[in-house]
């Protein structure tokens, strides 16, 4: 079974690759959604889809990682796929469900306060979707499929771009054909992941028989129960800390200030898209070698990978900081000019992503679920406590600090939490986290470095008319070219030595 499956470099660079082809698309969405909604449609918008993303997360409760964990060492059990869907579709009726309840005015206004309430059926369905696709798109990584989903993923999105560009164009783009354009993408990408799993097994000779015995149901149950109970608490506390944060911005500062911290994540997100075609293949390594306790190996992963992906991403986001301004004129125009602030500290938000999903895939992949209840229980307090504090106006002891608050509040609650997991995770594999710290903060600053001395070299030649923009791409060149030579003659600013490089160098271009 091993044998079949590509090597992890050939897997990562097609999911790199079509991450990438990915950046144009997400970039055009992004570019095009604010302008078309404006600050008060695209928070409204932001806001609605973002509560029932956090609650499809809420329902998942941990079991879609336990059926990636629990797949990727028995990719041989299609009735563990059989089992997972059953699944699905319970997290997606009670969704509908719960959105059609807040229809109710008094329930919808307090629960989605100042967004039109039609909204939420609408919304839910988008979130149900969304969830989905990241479970198939797991499933294929976890069978070995990560070549063939990647360039279908691609695919894809480069003709439903094409669609939303022409509604664009044409002055059809609203909330409503959004929506729908946003169905049909994701639906195809699902039905597109099926097709290739389908295509995986059937090319094992694995019969797909969807019948479950009652002795499966029971052992599945029971997996599935031993594995998740512990996270209860966790997702739940995730979807009222999340949840609450962003109605409590809603509340205090309305759909404008929504709109402007939307956009501010929306960058951030774009810059974590080459960091995140890793994760999931390093997880899948990290629960193979958890499968013959090789504690050694998962300890060699971390230490390899996490400080280039943070290199990865800190190149996106310390350019996205000093390049803000820019960037927010591109994407959603004067009006969004109060975001400037919020996408200035939300692209710090990336770095320790990687580092986050590295770390917690560690007590995921070990079953050391009770760990990440507990840090969650930690985080909701400290973190309510600064989301109050920031948010809320003068006369209830706050700052009244609208996005911007929220955004220093999102980027600092996850500094410190990732690396307690880091930490956590230092006690039982080997795993240098005062190295990794250091490097946190060293390559940060040396990066940051970099993106001001380009931003300010680029303002001493004439742009003419084009002046923005021809000096932002001008100012990303030479930032590029500046980091790259570094890395290469130092490869140490990416947690590597010279040798390491090579070697990496060399299987990209043997897998290639």
């Amino acid at each position: 079974m091993q044998s079949t499956t590509p090597p992890l470099a050939s897997r990562y660079l097609f999911k790199l690759i079509a991450n990438i082809a990915s950046v144009p698309v997400y970039l055009i969405m992004e570019a095009l959604l604010p302008r078309a909604l404006g600050p008060a449609m695209y928070g409204n918008y932001s806001f609605a889809t973002a509560v029932f993303l956090q609650m499809t997360g809420f329902l998942d409760m941990g079991t879609s990682t336990c059926f990636y964990n629990a797949l990727s060492r028995r990719q041989q059990e299609f009735s563990l796929i059989a089992f997972y869907m059953r699944v699905s579709l319970v997290i997606c009726a009670v969704t509908m469900l719960v959105a059609f309840c807040l229809l109710y005015e008094p329930l919808g206004s307090l629960f989605l306060p100042q967004v039109p309430l039609w909204l939420a059926p609408f919304a839910a369905f988008f979130a149900f979707l969304t969830w989905l696709g990241r479970v198939l798109r797991s499933m294929n990584d976890a069978t070995g499929a990560t070549i063939q989903s990647e360039l279908l993923r691609t695919a894809i999105s480069l003709l439903c771009v094409g669609l939303l560009v022409f509604l664009f164009l044409s002055g059809l783009l609203n909330i409503l054909t959004l929506f729908l354009q946003q169905y049909l993408m994701l639906a195809a990408t699902a039905l597109g992941f099926w097709y290739v799993t389908w295509r995986c097994y059937r090319d094992r000779n694995i019969t797909l028989a969807f019948t479950l015995t009652p002795q499966k149901w029971r052992a599945y149950l029971h997996e599935f129960f031993t594995y998740s109970h512990p996270l209860f608490v966790q997702s739940l506390l995730s979807f009222l800390m999340l949840s609450l944060e962003r109605w409590l911005l809603q509340w205090f500062n309305g759909s404008s200030e929504q709109g402007y911290f939307a956009l501010s994540q929306k960058v951030s997100m774009a810059c974590f898209l080459f960091v995140s075609a890793m994760t999931p293949l390093i997880m899948r390594e990290l629960s193979i070698a958890w499968g013959s306790r090789d504690t050694d190996t998962m300890g060699r992963l971390i230490n390899r990978f996490a400080p280039l992906l943070y290199i990865i991403a800190a190149y996106f986001s310390c350019f996205t900081l000093v390049e803000a301004e820019a960037l927010v004129g591109l994407f959603g125009g004067s009006e969004f000019a109060q975001a400037i602030v919020p996408v200035q500290i939300m692209a710090l938000y990336p770095l320790h992503q990687a580092y986050g999903q590295l770390a917690g895939s560690v007590f995921h992949a070990t079953g050391r679920t009770r760990v990440l209840r507990n840090m969650t229980a930690l985080e909701c307090l400290y973190g309510f406590l600064l989301t109050w504090f920031l948010l809320a106006p003068p006369d209830l002891y706050g700052l009244g600090q609208g996005a911007t608050g929220l955004a220093i509040k999102t980027v600092a609650v996850q500094f410190i939490t990732v690396n307690g997991y880091l930490w956590l995770a230092s006690r039982f594999i080997p795993l240098h986290f005062w190295r990794n710290l250091a490097h946190q903060i060293l390559s940060l600053g040396l990066l940051l470095a970099l993106a001001f001395v380009s931003h300010q070299i680029t303002f001493i030649f004439p742009y003419g008319e084009s002046f923005t923009l021809l000096r932002f791409l001008a100012s990303g060149l030479l930032y590029s070219l500046i980091t790259l030579l570094l890395c290469l003659l130092f490869p140490q600013i990416m947690g590597m030595q010279r040798k390491d490089l090579t070697e990496l160098l060399t299987r990209f271009t043997r897998h290639a």
